[in-house]
């Protein structure tokens, strides 16, 4: 199942029910750190993004926010928005960059009097959320591009794929592929669009050498944010 992908927008996502209303501004009063960790797609680089932003998120004492799992939070509700991002993402199609934003101020909003700032992961995929999140919200205050060249996050994912047969193997390759590619191209967008708040951190790296290079580049970013700087521990 794709997750947020980068193809084709669906008819469907017109009658999506929006927040109307959806107010951001407490967000933007609160001046709480907000940071985005993002990077190749694929399994591997789920897994990846994922695990350093539960980690980077509980030692500065941030709120962890996995595109991911925001998505499938709303499924689970069973409403009429929920049903229709589950038909879009088993069809591997693009989640609407208003619906995504919304779901984040929402999330964002819940934790806003808990948390010492906000970590997401996984988003943006695309230039039009860039636009929607910094119109909606505010920009980020820093980008963490965790890049891992195309043929190690190909060999991350098929590692993770089970196949019975040569020919399950073949599609699986071209499938994950061709998903790679794309959200590569993707990528460079985003990157362009946030290259003066942009941060590349090699991901390649042995987890805990990540992890500490994530964490030198926040630290330089919270030299603004007194209240928030040397983390949890």
């Amino acid at each position: 199942m794709g997750l947020n992908c980068v193809r084709p927008v669906d008819p469907l996502c017109a009658v999506i029910p929006r927040d109307v209303g959806l107010d951001a501004s407490p967000i933007r009063d609160s001046r709480l750190p907000i940071i985005f960790l993002i990077g190749g797609s694929g399994a591997g680089k789920c897994l990846l993004n994922s695990t350093q932003c539960l980690r980077v998120a509980k030692h500065y004492g941030f709120c962890a926010m996995i595109s991911k799992e925001l998505l499938r939070s709303e499924i689970t509700t069973g409403s009429q928005r929920g049903i229709i991002l589950a038909y879009l993402m088993s069809e591997d199609k693009l989640i609407p960059a208003d619906v995504m934003v919304q779901l984040i101020i929402r999330k964002m909003l819940q934790e806003l009097k808990t948390t010492r700032g906000f970590l997401l992961s996984g988003f943006p995929r695309e230039k039009l959320q860039c636009q929607h999140f910094d119109r909606q919200i505010r920009p980020p205050d820093l980008v963490l591009y965790l890049y891992v060249r195309n043929t190690l996050l190909i060999d991350r994912v098929l590692a993770r794929t089970i196949t019975v047969t040569e020919r399950q193997e073949t599609g699986s390759f071209d499938k994950h592929w061709k998903r790679i590619k794309e959200q590569g191209r993707m990528n460079k967008f985003v990157l362009k669009y946030y290259k003066k708040r942009l941060v590349v951190i090699d991901g390649e790296k042995e987890e805990a050498e990540v992890f500490q290079d994530i964490c030198n580049a926040i630290d330089s970013v919270l030299k603004e944010f007194p209240s928030t700087s040397g983390g949890n521990g």
